[in-house]
Formats: structure tokens, C-alpha cells, sequence
């Protein structure tokens, strides 16, 4: 057994930790208001380390803040979806191009698709599952520049995936078929087919969001 232990975390670490789970946990399409006294409350730390993590978290882009009341969690809006899409779009494409034509790792991702088929019940655990499935596709496509701007939307992407398996009856078991169906594809070699099944399983996500288009980005 390691003699080292790991560090407790600050308090501004346990009150950003626990405000990034209640922003990405939140449904894209709501909106929520969180007053400094509450955060502290709930999150166990002082006034001060929430201070401290709302700016991290404003930084980031994730929260407004309000003078003198908190942090105001804003709706994304349907130009947010169309630009986390695109994103997804064209690298998710990059990725599973060049994993085909590589080392795909089969066994890392079943392994995902395991836990994602397990948790089809929690919502929340389903969707963390989800975003660790292509992620792994991005990583495995060896471009840490591109991977850290697809990682960059994991908490978009969090709430949007979340609200597509709660509005959808079955939506789940037909994102674990579509994760299985893009692996076979990887596997084939062939990164047309590839390229295929990953659209087509982006596509099954916009459908079962219903998102406004904003005119002028790609459909």
C-alpha cells in the first residue's frame, strides 16, 4: 500500500466540483439561479471558495454572474447547440476516419458501452458514459490539440445529451445500439463506413432533441 495519500481538495475545489455537477446536469434547455448563500450551503464550504469558483466558472463561459446574488446558469440557445454540433461534426468525422485506418480500441470501448448499457436507468451516469465513448474515439485519433477542443464541450454536451434521453422514450438502448454500430464500423477497416455510422448517429441525437436551427450554420 502507497505511503503518499492524495490531497484533500480545497474548499474552492468542492464548491467548483459541486457547481460544475448542478450546471451539467442541468437540461440544456433550462435555466437556474444560484444564490452565493444556497451554493455554500449545499456545497458545505464558506462564502469566500464559492467566490472563488464562480469566477473559474465564468471564465469558462459556463455561468453569469449577478453582483451581490450569485450565479445565473443560462439556457443554451439553439446557436450553442448548432456550434457544439458542428463541432462535433467535424471532428467526430476526423476521428473515426483515422481510427479506422489505425489500432481502433475495441476493448476500451466495449468496455464503455458496457457500463453506458448498465446505467440506462441514471440519466446522468448514462450521458458521462456517452461523452467518454467519443472522446476515446477523438483521443485515439492522436491530435491533443484537436481532443482538447472537443473536450472543451463535454459540459455542453452533458446537458444536451441529458435532455435528449429524458425526452425521448427508448433513446437510450438506441444510442448503446448506434456506440455498438460505430465500433463494428471502426473495425471494418473502412473509414467511409465509419464516417456513416457516426453521422448517422449524430443525426439520431438531433432528431430526438428537436433544437431550433439557427439559419445560416449547417443542417
Amino acid at each position: 500500500m502507497s505511503i503518499y495519500h492524495k490531497p484533500a481538495p480545497t474548499a474552492p475545489e468542492v464548491a467548483y466540483q459541486w457547481l460544475r455537477q448542478e450546471i451539467s446536469t442541468l437540461p440544456w434547455d433550462q435555466e437556474i439561479f444560484l444564490s452565493e448563500g444556497s451554493i455554500a450551503e449545499a456545497s458545505g464550504v464558506s462564502r469566500t471558495p464559492v467566490r472563488e469558483a464562480l469566477l473559474r466558472l465564468e471564465a469558462s463561459g459556463l455561468i453569469k454572474r449577478v453582483a451581490h446574488k450569485g450565479a445565473f446558469v443560462p439556457a443554451l440557445t439553439g446557436r450553442d447547440i448548432d456550434d457544439m454540433v458542428e463541432v462535433r461534426r467535424v471532428i467526430g468525422d476526423w476521428a473515426v476516419r483515422k481510427v479506422a485506418q489505425g489500432a481502433v480500441p475495441a476493448a476500451e470501448l466495449n468496455e464503455i458501452l458496457d457500463r453506458q448499457e448498465a446505467a440506462v436507468h441514471d440519466p446522468v451516469a448514462f450521458i458521462e458514459c456517452d461523452i467518454q465513448f467519443h472522446q476515446r474515439i477523438v483521443s485515439a485519433a492522436g491530435n491533443p490539440i484537436l481532443a482538447g477542443v472537443y473536450e472543451a464541450q463535454r459540459f455542453k454536451q452533458l446537458r444536451m445529451g441529458l435532455k435528449a434521453v429524458l425526452d425521448s422514450e427508448g433513446r437510450s438502448r438506441r444510442v448503446v445500439e448506434e456506440h455498438r454500430a460505430i465500433v463494428q464500423a471502426l473495425l471494418s477497416g473502412d473509414p467511409e463506413q465509419a464516417a456513416a455510422a457516426s453521422r448517422a448517429h449524430l443525426e439520431s441525437t438531433l432528431s430526438a432533441l428537436n433544437v431550433p436551427h439557427v439559419p445560416g450554420l449547417p443542417s
